[in-house]
């Protein structure tokens, strides 16, 4: 165990997580942290406005696979923030927003700001931490950036600002690492099956697949099977457009070659996909989902198979 300060046990967690860039709006709330944040080596990219600095740590995110970190002011500095959480949401970002609140003593009293800031973020975030004790800075902290990765999602640490002063006792936890499995034996055996006994396969190429760095492994499978391979809605990137098995993206505005092929598919197979309404629906005047062809749907977030 260390002595050191909650701001000190908040960045020094951060830096095990390996943060070296925060997007922000500076602020008194977690101003005695952020003094500590070039000597950490994590750099603060400030930006004119809140909600521009958490789609900033959405984009940072979607491209480098780690954790995207925004912060700002509390109350209304804050709030700014929920559409870019929503949107990050939605994309399987591990974003972490810190939202320093107003102080505990000040709470319900009509504090500097004050704003219930869980509730905002409830809908839009896998986990949510809130620092009632100092002593638990640095476990709070670990676990918003251990869930963003594990849970695929933006986490919320909510920090009242007079948690960030005094001395405590510490233990940096370090990161939790999960590794992900290809799925369980049966389910394995019944999907190699159906592909087996297919007569017109087609695979739909999603954003799991450039988030999981998967490329050369969906293309050698592509090959195997011999199938075209469709992108899913706004994933034009999940296979190589110079690839001959490929054939356009499905939904709006998409590929008419792409919803044809599918069309006749009697086995489908959704890679990294939750397979969402825009990448299903009638287009160009064409029903294409193939309603009778079997789904084998791969993804990392179990809640996402058969949703749609």
């Amino acid at each position: 165990m260390t002595r050191m300060t909650p701001s000190e046990a908040f960045v020094e967690t951060m830096v095990a997580h390996g943060v070296d860039t925060i997007f922000g709006i500076m602020g008194s709330a977690f101003m005695d942290a952020m003094d500590i944040f070039e000597p950490a080596g994590i750099e603060l990219v400030p930006v004119v406005h809140e909600q521009g600095a958490a789609h900033m740590a959405d984009g940072y995110s979607r491209v480098s696979g780690r954790h995207g970190v925004v912060i700002g002011q509390n109350g209304p500095g804050i709030s700014n923030c929920v559409t870019a959480i929503a949107a990050a949401f939605w994309a399987h970002s591990p974003v972490v927003i810190v939202t320093p609140e107003t102080g505990t003593m000040g709470i319900g009293l009509g504090g500097f700001q004050e704003a219930n800031q869980l509730p905002m973020f409830e809908e839009f975030t896998k986990y949510q931490g809130h620092v009632n004790n100092e002593h638990r800075m640095a476990e709070l902290t670990g676990r918003c950036f251990d869930r963003a990765l594990s849970e695929m999602g933006p986490t919320q640490l909510n920090i009242p600002r007079d948690r960030f002063y005094g001395d405590i006792d510490v233990e940096i936890p370090a990161p939790q690492q999960l590794d992900r499995g290809p799925g369980g034996e049966r389910t394995l055996s019944e999907a190699a099956e159906l592909l087996a006994n297919a007569s017109f396969p087609v695979m739909v190429s999603g954003g799991g697949v450039v988030m999981g760095d998967a490329m050369a492994e969906t293309v050698a499978l592509a090959e195997r099977l011999g199938c075209p391979v469709v992108n899913s809605y706004l994933h034009n990137d999940s296979f190589p457009a110079s690839h001959p098995l490929w054939c356009g993206p499905l939904g709006y505005q998409g590929s008419k070659a792409a919803m044809r092929l599918i069309s006749r598919a009697d086995v489908v197979l959704a890679l990294g996909t939750r397979l969402g309404p825009f990448g299903t629906l009638p287009q160009h005047d064409m029903d294409y989902w193939p309603n009778e062809a079997k789904i084998i749907q791969v993804d990392a977030d179990n809640k996402m198979l058969g949703l749609v």
